[in-house]
C-alpha cells in the first residue's frame, strides 16, 4: 500500500498565536504534493518542518479570507528563488482568478513562475489515474468557498506474498497474473484471480471555515482521517453567527459519517486556556480524535 500523510503546517485560526500558525495542510502521496490553504507564514513553516516547498504541485484554497492566502505571495517568491520549474495550478471556487489578481497579483509579476488559476464548483474538481478530489461548498457568513475531499482510489493488486511461494517467477508471467489471467509457472495452471486482493479506498475529507449543516455528514462518509475546523468549544450560537464550526459539531459529524480519525484544528486563540477541557470532551465524543498542533503529520 502506497504510503499517504498530510502534515499541519498550521492550525491556529484567524490570529495566530506563538504555537499555531495560520491554516495550511500538506499532502503527500504518491509523487503527489497538494497544499491545502497557504496562511501567512506557510513558507516558514516548511523551512522548520523540513520539507522542501519546491516539491509543491498544486495548491487548493478553501476561500479567500486573509488568515488562509496570505502566505501566498511569500510562499510564491520563495519557490521563483529556489529555481521552481514546473508550473504550478491553484484551485480555488468560483471568483479565484478575480481574488488571486486582487491580494496576489501584485507580488506574482515579474517571477518566473508558471501560474495557472482555476476556478472550481462543487463536484469531482481533479481526477487522476489513482485519486480524485472533490468538493463541496461551505457555508461561511456568505463568503464562497469550498471545502475538499481526496480520495485515493479502490484498486487491485498482486499479493507479492503469495507471489514468491510459486518460485522465482518474474517478467510477462507476473504482468500476466497481475492482470487475474491464467499463466503456466513449471507446468501448473495458476489462476491469477487468487493472488489478487482489493485494496479499498482511502479518504481524507478537509472541512475548513464553514458553519455546521448536514451536508457535511454525507461529504466526509467513511472518512479514513476527518480533517475539521474547531474554531469554538461549545458555543453553537456563536459559531453560527460568525459562519463556523464548534469542536462538539465537528464530533458529531465525524461519529453520524463513520469517520475512522477525527482531526481538530482552527483553533480560535481564546481555547488555549480550556484545550484540556476541549480535549477531554471531544474524546468521550469521539474516542479516536486528536487536537492536531502545528507540525503534526498522519498517515492514512
Amino acid at each position: 500500500m502506497d504510503k499517504a500523510k498530510v502534515t499541519f503546517l498550521g492550525t491556529g485560526s484567524a490570529i495566530p498565536t506563538a504555537k499555531r500558525n495560520h491554516p495550511a495542510v500538506l499532502l503527500e502521496y504518491n509523487g503527489e504534493t497538494i497544499l491545502f490553504d497557504c496562511g501567512e507564514g506557510t513558507q516558514r513553516q516548511f523551512r522548520v518542518a523540513k520539507i522542501n516547498p519546491c516539491k509543491i504541485d498544486k495548491i487548493f484554497i478553501s476561500h479567500w479570507h486573509g488568515d488562509h492566502i496570505l502566505g501566498l505571495p511569500g510562499l510564491l517568491q520563495t519557490l521563483d528563488m529556489n529555481g521552481f520549474n514546473k508550473e504550478l495550478k491553484i484551485y480555488g471556487p468560483k471568483g479565484s482568478k478575480r481574488k488571486f489578481q486582487e491580494m496576489v497579483g501584485p507580488y506574482a509579476k515579474g517571477l518566473g513562475i508558471k501560474l495557472e488559476v482555476s476556478e472550481s464548483a462543487e463536484g469531482v474538481i481533479l481526477e487522476e489515474k489513482d485519486f480524485v478530489i472533490s468538493g463541496v461548498d461551505i457555508d461561511h457568513g456568505g463568503c464562497r468557498g469550498l471545502n475538499y475531499s481526496f480520495a485515493i482510489k479502490e484498486r487491485s493488486r498482486l499479493d507479492v506474498a503469495k507471489l514468491k511461494k510459486l518460485g522465482d517467477v518474474r517478467g510477462p508471467l507476473v504482468g500476466e497474473l497481475a492482470k487475474g489471467k491464467k499463466v503456466k509457472i513449471q507446468g501448473k495452471l495458476v489462476d491469477g484471480s487468487k493472488l489478487i486482493y482489493v485494496e479499498p479506498e482511502r479518504k481524507v475529507s478537509f472541512i475548513f471555515d464553514t458553519q455546521y449543516n448536514k451536508r457535511l455528514e454525507k461529504f466526509a462518509k467513511v472518512s479514513d482521517l476527518l480533517i475539521c475546523e474547531a474554531t469554538y468549544f461549545e458555543e453553537g450560537d456563536l459559531a453560527n453567527e460568525r459562519g463556523h464550526m464548534t469542536a462538539m459539531q465537528a464530533v458529531d459529524v465525524a461519529k453520524k459519517a463513520k469517520a475512522k480519525k477525527l482531526l481538530l484544528f482552527h483553533f480560535s486563540q481564546r481555547l488555549e486556556a480550556v484545550m484540556r477541557d476541549v480535549e477531554k470532551a471531544v474524546k468521550k465524543g469521539f474516542k479516536n480524535s486528536v487536537l492536531v498542533r502545528d507540525f503534526d503529520s498522519f498517515e492514512f
